[in-house]
């Protein structure tokens, strides 16, 4: 007898992130994303960049700093880079790892895709970057 294994990782799997979402939409989350690992210390976005993806933390935490001050830490679940692929703005922050982490990485295609046809993960989305865009 076969199981079916599940692909995704548990410190996504148990975010808050995941229990909001429908299991199709996670599962095409999944999918679509591509897994890149980071080292401690290694940026992931730098402010003032173009934006030519997004990354949602799958494993570790990240640091975010805007001017060279600290203003948050991203966690399983949490999204980066959105932002500046919803508004085509240059990058808001510059985003590095705390600790050997792994993210999803989304293109604009591949993240405009999710948009579409994943309702819940589309709002989610789009409330935490208008939340963040008010605060700055």
């Amino acid at each position: 007898m076969f199981r079916r294994t599940d692909p995704i990782p548990a410190p996504l799997r148990t975010s808050d992130l995941a229990s909001a979402l429908p299991a199709r939409e996670l599962r095409l989350v999944e999918r679509r994303g591509t897994l890149v690992p980071f080292s401690a210390g290694r940026t992931a976005m730098r402010e003032g960049e173009v934006g030519r993806e997004c990354m949602l933390v799958v494993s570790g935490s990240f640091t975010v700093e805007r001017d060279g001050e600290g203003i948050a830490v991203l966690q399983p679940g949490m999204i980066m880079g959105e932002i500046a692929l919803l508004t085509q703005a240059p990058r808001n922050a510059t985003v590095t790892s705390m600790e050997p982490s792994t993210v999803y990485a989304f293109n604009r295609r591949e993240f405009i895709s999710l948009l579409d046809e994943c309702p819940v993960f589309s709002r989610i989305v789009q409330s935490g970057a208008q939340e963040r865009s008010a605060a700055s």
